[in-house]
């Protein structure tokens, strides 16, 4: 099971098994009132087409081991990125029922996923290839922490400290100190989130590109930078902080501590709307873009 391939080397048109029942795995947040419903519609209309794994309405981190060839996840994007780190290194088209306050990743409204699901099983279903980043770090000779990102790794001030010190190393050489609230190192579908509120750019998700936006930097001229998305580089951490990754809080770094971070072979096959590509979402979710109002 692989997605075709447009000319820019991202995935266009969804392909799934097609010599046996293709296998459907449900995931939802408990936390969302409608998620027991909308699960309950999604079954009945599966029912009869595909192999039904299970469906699942909790909020856990757990890796998947259940083999499906295609997951709806219910719930905000928060819901999709925990199913991203569960999928582990298996490469499984997600589906999201959006169900939160804004919706980049849960990309297909709650009246619309039916007739995507349609197009899905009819062979005419839409993907969007995601980069993701891996990133490790290293404390004293020894890997502490070997994980992936789809959004954002984040390193900041530790509660009792006054400010972040991070150096950046690329290429062996050091570029920049990092001198503030922290740093958050984005892949272009992260661009949407933490970054975009710090000030960062927003990068079309087809882009291969990560970008490195300062948190509340001391110097005014600190500003985002873009690196390529296939280069690896190194955040040496100078002053105690705290590392989170796609919002969640990993733990404590320490002074001399080195965040190792490079292109994941992991990728996310994210299933759209056809009706609701990416530009889209930026104007109905963010109003990007709009004119401004009379008076």
């Amino acid at each position: 099971m692989s997605p075709q391939r447009n000319g820019n080397g991202r995935s266009d048109r969804l392909v799934l098994p097609k010599r046996r029942p293709l296998r459907v795995l449900v995931l939802g947040d408990p936390a969302k009132p409608e998620a027991e419903t909308i699960a309950g519609d999604l079954v009945a209309h599966l029912e009869g087409r595909v192999e039904m794994l299970g469906v699942e309405l909790a909020r856990t981190y757990e890796p998947i081991t259940e083999k499906p060839d295609l997951v709806l996840v219910i719930g905000g994007d928060g819901s999709i990125l925990a199913a991203s780190h569960r999928l582990g290194r298996r490469r499984v088209p997600i589906l999201g029922v959006n169900v939160g306050a804004v919706g980049f990743l849960a990309a297909v409204r709650p009246e619309r996923v039916l007739d995507v699901l349609d197009l899905v099983l009819a062979g005419e279903g839409v993907v969007e290839d995601r980069g993701m980043l891996g990133f490790q770090v290293v404390r004293d000779g020894k890997t502490v922490l070997d994980s992936h990102v789809l959004n954002e790794i984040v390193v900041a001030r530790a509660p009792d400290s006054t400010l972040c010190e991070v150096d950046l190393v690329d290429e062996g050489r050091w570029v920049c100190t990092y001198r503030g609230d922290g740093l958050i190192v984005s892949t272009a579908t992260g661009s949407t989130a933490y970054n975009l509120a710090a000030g960062g750019p927003i990068l079309s998700p087809r882009l291969d590109a990560v970008v490195l936006c300062p948190l509340a930097p001391y110097a005014l001229s600190m500003r985002p930078l873009v690196l390529p998305g296939d280069r690896r580089f190194t955040l040496k951490v100078r002053k105690a902080g705290t590392l989170t990754a796609d919002g969640h809080l990993e733990g404590r770094v320490r002074p001399e501590d080195r965040v190792r971070i490079g292109p994941s072979r992991r990728r996310l096959e994210l299933v759209v709307d056809p009706k609701s590509r990416f530009y889209a979402r930026l104007r109905s979710k963010l109003r990007w873009a709009e004119q401004p109002g009379p008076g």
